[in-house]
């Protein structure tokens, strides 16, 4: 039963001290070996119950996330459970598309391991794909997965596959009424259209929802070789006064720099992060719970990101010093 938010709020401001903390990732990235790291985590707590058999880092992650969306259900008011449930959708939308792939390239659909975290449970979701029948799914995404039955029966894109399938989730998002969520995937969008773009790839591939408009964009494309500095001006004139667009025009400075869209990434990477962080300490709403959520997931990803470095012997110096960022 959920709690009521002052609660939920009161208790998250103990429970989020657990989480790890810069230091903590520091040592483990310094450790010496797979071991010495592993050790190092185990001390701090994380994963605590986790099974014995099995992959270790795998069944630690799996531990502590799966606590973690428990303790969502207890601490969010069901009147707003589903905006935790939107942001673990993503996890869904991963493996639909997973699914959806091995099928229509005739693979067994239990040939990968699904992702978890989702809110349905892998085998559900890989028997919807399998018989084609979407309907435990929000409409917008049955939708979308209908019309790629269609599409798929003449030829099949993969990568159509993907954009059909995230615009469709990036629908149903917005189409929820919370604040939160749609800042969060109005900025998704901006800076995937902008990335697109910058990769030449067609206007099909951008998402809905974004604060540019599809003639902003192929704009920019326009002036990306030609006239970079007016291209940078369109990103966001001096009048505007929009968050986000200052973001992205910070990232696409920085690729017009290094000729990397790695920059635009980052820069996507480090607002998502600090609008799931800045919110931690609002009482009067639901974000600091999704935050906590998401800021658990973020953990989970640099956990496995350096521990699979320790073990394969890759040096952390190989690894983008991007990817180990923790939210708050």
């Amino acid at each position: 039963m959920a709690e009521s938010l002052i609660n939920s709020i009161a208790r998250l401001r103990v429970i989020e001290k657990r989480l790890l903390t810069k230091e903590t990732v520091a040592r483990m990235a310094q450790a010496a070996s797979y071991e010495e790291s592993l050790r190092i985590l185990r001390e701090s707590g994380y994963g605590a119950g986790a099974a014995e058999e099995g992959d270790e880092t795998e069944a630690l992650i799996a531990a502590q996330l799966s606590e973690t969306y428990a303790l969502m259900a207890e601490l969010m008011p069901e009147r707003n459970a589903f905006v935790t449930d939107v942001f673990r959708m993503r996890h869904d939308i991963t493996n639909i598309k997973l699914f959806y792939k091995l099928r229509v390239i005739g693979e067994p659909l239990d040939s990968v391991k699904p992702d978890i975290g989702g809110i349905y449970p892998a085998e559900e979701l890989r028997a919807a794909v399998k018989k084609g029948d979407y309907s435990m799914l929000p409409k917008r995404i049955s939708d979308a997965l209908e019309e790629l039955d269609v599409i798929t029966y003449r030829s099949v894109d993969p990568q159509q596959i993907s954009c059909n399938i995230d615009a469709a989730y990036s629908e149903y998002a917005l189409s929820l009424r919370n604040a939160f969520i749609k800042e969060y995937f109005s900025a998704l969008a901006d800076f995937t259209n902008v990335i697109a773009v910058i990769r030449n790839m067609p206007k099909e591939r951008f998402l809905p929802g974004g604060e540019y408009t599809e003639a902003e964009l192929e704009n920019i494309r326009g002036l990306i070789a030609d006239s970079p500095e007016r291209a940078l001006a369109a990103i966001k004139s001096p009048l505007e006064t929009s968050d986000i667009k200052e973001a992205v025009k910070a990232g696409f400075a920085e690729y017009l720099r290094t000729g990397s869209p790695a920059a635009v990434e980052k820069a996507r990477d480090e607002y998502l992060i600090s609008l799931a962080s800045r919110n931690r300490s609002d009482i009067s709403s639901v974000a600091p719970i999704v935050g906590y959520m998401l800021a658990r997931e973020r953990e989970a990803e640099v956990v496995r990101l350096i521990l699979t470095a320790k073990r394969s012997g890759i040096p952390m110096s190989a690894v983008d010093e991007r990817s180990l960022k923790l939210y708050g």
